[in-house]
């Protein structure tokens, strides 16, 4: 098992309070918690505008719709939740 933090950043607090608050939310990320402790960078890699970024898509989840978890590593291997929003697929998810 890993030491590894897994933490929120204060602007992905934000994003969630608009999705409904992270008890709305949180239960679609629980199955990739595991996951994120034991090896994050098997993640999608995403380039943007600031730089690199992983993300999680995950399904929707009773009232909680599909949504993307964007995170980075930092340098200690921890890993830092940016961001989350909501995710509308152009196609069905699978």
């Amino acid at each position: 098992m890993s030491n590894r933090n897994i933490r929120y950043d204060p602007e992905c607090d934000t994003a969630a309070e608009l999705l409904g608050g992270y008890e709305a939310i949180d239960e679609s990320l629980d199955a990739y918690l595991d996951a994120l402790d034991r090896e994050p960078r098997g993640f999608t890699v995403v380039e943007c505008a600031w730089g690199r970024v992983r993300v999680i898509q995950t399904k929707p989840i009773g009232r909680v719709p599909a949504l993307l978890w964007y995170f980075v590593l930092e340098a200690n291997g921890d890993v830092l939740i940016t961001n989350v929003e909501k995710f509308e697929p152009t196609y069905p998810i699978a």
